[in-house]
């Protein structure tokens, strides 16, 4: 089990949310082996970043969502300064000097491949002693992410799961006020995961901004104060979900249904579509409304009706995703259900 104490929290403190990071017009482009007669190493720009603009503030988790192949981790190897800018800028708290990243970034990549012998605790002692730091703070980083019990085994025991507890102790060091997470859910039980939630909104609230990337949509919806919504190496929307949702669209929805002889009329700029009857109900479907939202003057008038249920359906991640790229949820490589991918 995961150890939460806010005293062993030490992000960096903002008394309120505030753009620590900004990123201007960044494009990075993987190169691609392309060879000549003349060069054999010759390489030419490929798929990448493209002049993406965006801020992280202090107190903040922003949901970094798009297909595969968006450019989301090359984005966060960007802010942590591991890929270069081949154009554009990133100041962190108004600079943009590398040793200002270094001290205030923290990335934790998809996965780290912990291999080699050694134990776990000799991870947390190593970096500590290469960055000056107290040895007792890797101690209560492993308390902290539930390893504390573990901290004498060799790292070839542990799970996939407990790799990454691992691999969140380290960026933890130092106490970073920008936090990068790029699948960091992967591998953990539902139990693991809901104290990781716990953990990251801990976090926020001590003044961390905090970017994080998964393909689970509802990890994301539940997580995140704002996403960031990438398709092929670009930003399509950022924002509050509810206001990215108002700027694509979407229609909003209303689950109805009830007992006796389906309704066939709904009044005007609403059209209807079949849903699955549950048990004891009669009819039942999802209301789509044009324009404007379920008002409970809109709700009202369905009071001559006998209804079992009535209750707005949010758009979500599902289908703001669809609407921006074109693509359904499954194509683009998304998980709508929080699943189980291995033990923690």
């Amino acid at each position: 089990m995961w150890r939460i104490h806010s005293n062993s929290l030490k992000c960096g403190a903002h008394p309120e949310p505030e753009a620590m990071l900004d990123l201007a017009a960044a494009t990075y482009r993987h190169p691609l082996h392309k060879p000549t007669l003349r060069n054999p190493w010759a390489t030419a720009p490929g798929p990448g970043v493209q002049g993406v603009s965006l801020q992280l503030s202090g107190g903040s988790i922003t949901g970094l969502v798009g297909p595969n192949g968006a450019g989301k981790s090359t984005l966060m190897q960007m802010i942590a300064g591991i890929l270069p800018l081949e154009d554009g800028s990133l100041t962190i708290e108004g600079s943009g000097a590398r040793s200002t990243l270094r001290n205030v970034i923290s990335f934790m990549p998809e996965r780290v491949n912990w291999t080699g012998p050694g134990r776990v605790s000799h991870v947390l002692e190593r970096l500590c002693l290469m960055r000056g730091l107290d040895l007792a703070e890797g101690e209560r980083l492993l308390e902290l992410v539930g390893l504390g019990a573990r901290s004498s085994d060799d790292i070839s025991t542990l799970s996939q799961g407990m790799k990454q507890r691992l691999s969140l102790a380290t960026a933890l060091l130092g106490g970073p006020k920008i936090l990068l997470l790029d699948e960091p859910l992967n591998g953990l039980d539902p139990v693991a995961q809901g104290a990781f939630r716990v953990l990251l909104r801990q976090l926020a609230d001590q003044g961390c901004g905090i970017l994080i990337s998964s393909h689970n949509l509802s990890d994301l919806e539940s997580l995140s104060d704002e996403i960031i919504l990438m398709h092929q190496g670009r930003v399509l929307a950022d924002g509050p979900l509810i206001e990215i949702e108002r700027k694509l669209g979407l229609v909003a929805r209303l689950e109805i249904a009830g007992l006796g002889e389906a309704p066939t009329n709904f009044g005007p700029s609403v059209s209807a579509e079949d849903i699955p009857v549950l048990s004891g109900e009669d009819w039942a479907y999802c209301l789509h409304l044009e324009k404007g939202e379920w008002t409970v003057d809109r709700k009202s008038e369905f009071q001559s009706f006998r209804l079992t249920r009535l209750q707005a359906v949010k758009p979500g991640l599902e289908n703001v995703i669809s609407a921006a790229t074109g693509l359904d949820v499954e194509a683009a490589g998304f998980e709508i259900l929080s699943e189980v991918r291995g033990d923690a």
